[in-house]
């Protein structure tokens, strides 16, 4: 990761030239030499919220031989978050920008040193000058900078662009089907697991070394936290209107409400905490396919991170990405391919902490946790559909005593 010191964030679309590109480029790859830049203009605001997704194409030379870089630079607007959600402080959506610029340039190195040393030793490890069949597999996009211009409060994060790999969101906001779920679940547990082996190597809570990792009412002031549940109010109205003979449903979602600083902030609970990504949804979650077979699956906006309980993503994700017949007849099949994974991650090495975390305590964690992951869903009625797929979700987790 290159030094933000000594690279200028660039403040528009004017910045990005060969000059800084190469100075961005080179210290992952040694000797890049960068001639040309072609901008292309900014993707769809579908799937930049918070920022300017700007792809654009590197040519130059390195080692004599000819090269090309598709990459994306993610440029701060805060003009798009303050037009949809104008209750919302900017201090909030600063302090959501900081979060993913120090993921990208301190966290996520960490994790993928901790995911190389999980490797056996006959396997090669990762290297910066060309090796990058490791960082392919991981569940995030790879970031060559990510910094913040204290001045303009501008940040920018440069990153491969996953769309000139083959990589897409679903289009009009669908649900994911099962194997794009497993797929998912996958990548999650990747995560989870890997920032657990790091959190062990450590020898203590993540939160001491990485302490900008705040729970929400730390980033929220007290203005900002009854817009917070104001905006869940306006969503529980559009509930209400879509199923208006819901009586005893939205009685029970307002009560959610009432109780949701309770298991919003678990910061001080003693259940074991991952980094989670908190904002699990289709236009975050990018796919990549063969015809129609899902094969891959990357992360991506990571502002708001924290440190929760693993079934806090896997809630939101389900309530937020399924449909009903998934959620339904899939359920127990994706948790445990989850499960899986998760303890794939962590290796046999690993005899502590999550390692002996059961499926069956994994199941029911998820349903004690579905109620953050109804909190979510409700709160994405923003965006997300008020369908009869959401209502026959919330009724059986009702039937499950969790609401």
């Amino acid at each position: 990761m290159a030094t933000p010191e000594k690279i200028t964030v660039p403040q528009s679309t004017k910045d990005i030239a060969p000059s800084w590109v190469q100075q961005v480029l080179q210290r992952d790859l040694p000797d890049v030499t960068i001639t040309d830049v072609d901008v292309k203009g900014s993707i769809s605001e579908g799937e930049g919220y918070l920022s300017d997704i700007i792809p654009f194409d590197a040519v130059g030379t390195r080692k004599g031989a000819g090269q090309r870089y598709s990459l994306v630079a993610k440029l701060t607007d805060f003009q798009r978050p303050q037009t949809l959600i104008p209750d919302f402080p900017k201090k909030f959506h600063i302090q959501m920008e900081k979060m993913e610029v120090k993921f990208y340039s301190i966290l996520a190195p960490d994790l993928l040193n901790a995911s190389v040393q999980s490797e056996p030793k006959s396997q090669p490890k990762a290297k910066n000058d060309g090796d990058q069949a490791h960082a392919e597999s991981l569940f995030l996009p790879k970031c060559y900078f990510a910094a913040t211009d204290p001045s303009s409060m501008v940040s920018v994060r440069v990153m491969e662009n996953l769309k000139s790999q083959g990589f897409s969101i679903k289009p009009n906001r669908q649900t994911l089907s099962r194997d794009e779920m497993l797929l998912t679940v996958g990548a999650f547990a990747q995560a989870h697991g890997l920032s657990h082996r790091l959190e062990l190597r450590l020898g203590k809570p993540l939160p001491e070394k990485y302490d900008w990792i705040q729970p929400l009412d730390a980033v929220l002031n007290e203005a900002g936290l009854k817009a917070f549940m104001n905006e869940y109010e306006k969503c529980l109205k559009k509930f209400t209107t879509a199923f208006p003979d819901q009586v005893d449903l939205v009685a029970r979602l307002e009560k959610l409400q009432e109780n949701s600083m309770k298991f919003l902030d678990v910061s001080k609970s003693p259940r074991i905490k991952v980094l989670s990504h908190g904002d699990c949804w289709v236009n975050n979650i990018m796919i990549k396919y063969e015809g129609d077979v899902p094969i891959a699956v990357k992360l991506v906006d990571w502002q708001a991170i924290k440190l929760s309980p693993p079934t806090y993503d896997l809630a939101q994700l389900c309530l937020c990405c399924m449909g009903w017949d998934v959620f339904h007849n899939h359920r127990d099949d994706i948790l445990a391919h989850y499960h899986q994974q998760l303890q794939k991650t962590l290796g046999p090495g690993e005899s502590s902490g999550l390692r002996s975390y059961t499926l069956e305590q994994l199941k029911a964690d998820f349903r004690a946790d579905c109620r953050y992951g109804v909190f979510c869903r409700v709160m994405g009625l923003v965006i997300l559909p008020a369908d009869q797929d959401l209502l026959k979700m919330l009724q059986e987790i009702q039937e499950w005593g969790v609401l």
